[in-house]
Formats: structure tokens, sequence, C-alpha cells
């Protein structure tokens, strides 16, 4: 192969990687989520906010939200959440949290809280706030409210 056929070859690879590092992938960054309340009582409490709160560290730049109100039983139920970024926007993502040092986080995190009036109920597990961090697909969680 000659030099005028390898610096094409070059400049084509050249363009395929940077093509390719523009285009977007699709990743799951909030599960398929059914969340009940219940109120100090045990019983189900309707019509409180349930706020789903969920970003990916590691392929976007701020977090989301999204927020629903309990049916009369009392639950809720959050469709799945996907981002879909290229993988220079993912470089740069995550980037952007190891400048955090100490307190960095990669990859997918999203937790529910409910709110009402001066009441919150949390999904404590183990002793701690539960975050979800990839898996599984499908999440469970039973709220308490609780005096703040």
């Amino acid at each position: 192969m000659d030099i005028m056929n390898r610096r094409r070859l070059v400049i084509l690879i050249v363009i395929a990687v940077m093509f390719a590092a523009l285009l977007p992938i699709s990743t799951l960054t909030a599960p398929e989520w059914s969340v009940c309340v219940l109120d100090e009582s045990g019983n189900p409490a309707a019509n409180v906010l349930v706020r789903e709160s969920y970003e990916n560290y590691s392929a976007e730049f701020e977090g989301n939200e999204e927020d629903l109100y309990t049916d009369t039983k009392g639950c809720v139920f959050f469709l799945p959440k996907r981002v879909r970024s290229s993988l220079l926007k993912r470089f740069g993502a995550i980037i952007s949290s190891a400048m955090g040092g100490a307190h960095a986080s990669f990859g997918p995190h999203s937790n529910v809280t409910a709110f009402q009036g001066k009441q919150r109920g949390d999904d404590v597990r183990r002793g701690l706030l539960f975050t979800w961090e990839g898996s599984p697909a499908h999440m469970s969680s039973v709220l308490r409210l609780q005096n703040q």
C-alpha cells in the first residue's frame, strides 16, 4: 500500500470513529417502579405526592424528577426512564462526575420519596435510604409517611 492510500485509510478510520462517537446510545436510567404509600397508622394514603428522582451520572449532566399522586389505594406507577446520549457526551459526563472527587457518582441512580404536608415517606432498607443503581428493571416500594 502506498503512502497516499494509507493516508486515505487513516482519514476514513478517523471519520468513522468520530461518527460513531456521536451516535446516541439508549440506557435505562430509572426502573419501572410501583410505589404504595401508607399513613402513620398503616392505611393506604390517597392523593399523596410521590417524587421519583433519577440521573445517570455517566450519561447526562443534570438530574430529573417526575411527580405523581397516589390513587385511592395509595399507589402510583412510574414508567421506566431511558437516556439517549452519545459516547462523546458520556465521556464528558464521566469526566464531570469524576471532578466530584470522593463524592463522585457514576452510572444510574434513582429513588422515590412521598410528601404530604409536613410528612415524608422514604424508601429505607436495612436502615439506609435506598437508591436504585441499574438493576433490576422493576422495583416495588412501600413508603410510610412520618412527621418531619
